[in-house]
């Protein structure tokens, strides 16, 4: 495992939580439609160089939420976070062939140098390091389509942290919903205070 990761988390949206408890399989997707360029071109040249056809990718944080991950991957009242244990997760994982996991590692243009074909998927520039990224990629030698999935155990899944902006009885709802997709989560389900935290407020108050 790599050292000093407490927790993984992956910002999504509801209908792929639901799928994963349904199916108990994390998807894993094709990068060329990222918006980043510089990103889809270094995952190109690593599958070229590699000799495979296809290679898929999973992005989670090993970062606390922050209201960047929300905004730009689990916006809007359909926004979800979970929350993995790292070391269950990549037991899951490491029993599929050709998957490989990292930490990112933050480059400034000046400083870029000469990388091992397996180091290129997990390099980005600079400006993203406030992410913490953390990657799961799948390679192999059927063509590209839109993505890939790989089993996993429900085990390794901790918490599903739902929208803050939901009112409270949605969240119940939907709460009581994932809960009855699957007996074998056993995991917690909370709702996001980024947007309304009772301590923060009271203090003030």
């Amino acid at each position: 495992m790599t050292p000093n990761i407490k927790k993984l988390n992956r910002f999504t949206t509801l209908p792929f939580v639901i799928d994963m408890l349904r199916r108990e399989k994390l998807t894993l997707l094709n990068p060329m439609s990222w918006e980043d360029y510089n990103d889809r071109k270094t995952l190109e040249v690593y599958k070229s160089k590699s000799g495979f056809e296809s290679v898929y990718v999973l992005c989670l944080t090993h970062e606390n939420e922050t209201i960047h991950h929300w905004n730009s991957y689990a916006s809007g009242t359909a926004g979800c976070c979970i929350e993995f244990s790292p070391a269950k997760l990549f037991a899951s994982v490491q029993k599929h062939e050709n998957i490989m996991h990292d930490r990112m590692e933050y480059i400034s243009v000046r400083n870029l140098g000469e990388y091992p074909t397996e180091k290129i998927p997990f390099l980005k520039r600079l400006p993203y390091r406030p992410e913490r990224e953390y990657r799961i990629i799948a390679s192999g030698n059927n063509p590209q389509t839109a993505s890939f999935d790989v089993e996993i155990d429900l085990a390794c899944i901790r918490r599903i942290t739902l929208s803050g902006k939901l009112p409270n009885t949605t969240f119940n709802s939907i709460k009581n919903m994932l809960y009855g997709i699957n007996p074998d989560f056993k995991g917690k389900i909370s709702h996001s205070t980024l947007y309304n935290n009772p301590q923060w407020i009271n203090h003030f108050e």
